[in-house]
């Protein structure tokens, strides 16, 4: 089906050299953001093979701070596809919370499990 969009001058210009590439992916991600659309069926119609979905998505839909704040392009935070990532890979990476035990004072109870216990003691 073809669709007729009047667009102004300066929209079409943002655009860039393709605008009916844009103005489909525009429509898409906000079909995928509303839940109207998977984000599967967004990548067939876009030509999309494996994981390039989900990367596109991640890609547009960066949030403009991170972007903003950022002072050159390798500044910027890129999103991290677990897939893509070797357990080599995961082990270098610095994007992952580390939780150590305390020197003194961990492990003495098992708080978590007996959490109930623990509070109706008072400690």
């Amino acid at each position: 089906m073809d669709v007729k969009l009047t667009l102004p001058d300066e929209v079409l210009e943002a655009l860039g050299p393709d605008p009916e590439r844009e103005a489909l992916e525009g429509v898409l991600l906000l079909l995928v953001g509303e839940d109207r659309l998977s984000l599967e069926q967004a990548g067939e119609i876009l030509g999309f093979r494996d994981h390039e979905a989900a990367r596109w998505y991640a890609r547009r839909t960066m949030p403009r701070s991170t972007a903003e704040a950022s002072s050159g392009p390798d500044q910027v935070e890129k999103p991290v596809s677990l897939e893509d990532l070797t357990q080599e890979g995961l082990k270098r990476s610095r994007r992952f919370l580390k939780i150590r035990p305390a020197a003194k004072g961990s492990g003495l109870s098992d708080v978590s499990i007996n959490h109930d216990k623990y509070l109706a003691e008072d400690g």
